[in-house]
């Protein structure tokens, strides 16, 4: 079968496409809602994870790294080797310096600034992002199914705003 190239275009103009030997009729698109992103960023529970996360870096740079790197090579001599084995130990050494150097850096900056730091980039990363842009979230083939989908995205989550449905022309 040869296949269809169908388009749909948003409110702001810009061109939906897929190319598919199926039918489609319509597309449902959407987009992202600050408010729910700002939410999702500020959230409490962050600061318990961010926390979690200083305190292993912690460890990790103080020399009590829990799952260090392995040189796994080491514990089949009879399949590697003591060349192969070397190399192994060698990637490991470094792999695990490597984990310390980062540590070292995360750590460089009190528990409480961590934390803070972690919530201005995520913060600053919700400012960065195009709210107006509209993402595509299913083609249809029938509008009945379009409007299922749009529903199942209206009513259950904030995530989506301005959902819209769309008609899908081919060509």
């Amino acid at each position: 079968m040869t296949k269809t190239k169908y388009h749909a275009i948003d409110a702001n103009g810009t061109k939906h496409t897929r190319s598919t030997e199926r039918t489609y009729s319509h597309t449902v698109v959407a987009r992202y809602s600050r408010a729910e992103h700002m939410a999702r960023a500020t959230r409490p529970a962050w600061t318990e994870s961010d926390g979690n996360n200083w305190d292993y870096n912690f460890r990790i740079a103080n020399g009590n790294d829990p799952y260090p790197a392995k040189n796994y090579l080491a514990d089949h001599p009879d399949m590697y080797s003591a060349e192969k084995i070397a190399q192994g130990q060698v990637r490991a050494d470094e792999d695990n310096a490597k984990r310390v150097a980062q540590s070292v850096g995360l750590v460089s900056v009190t528990r409480e600034q961590y934390i803070a730091n972690q919530l201005a980039a995520r913060i600053a990363a919700v400012e960065a992002t195009d709210f107006t842009v509209y993402h595509n979230l299913g083609w249809c083939g029938r509008y009945e199914l379009a409007v299922k989908l749009a529903n199942s995205k209206e009513g259950v989550t904030s995530y989506y705003t301005d959902i819209t449905i769309l008609e899908a022309v081919a060509g």
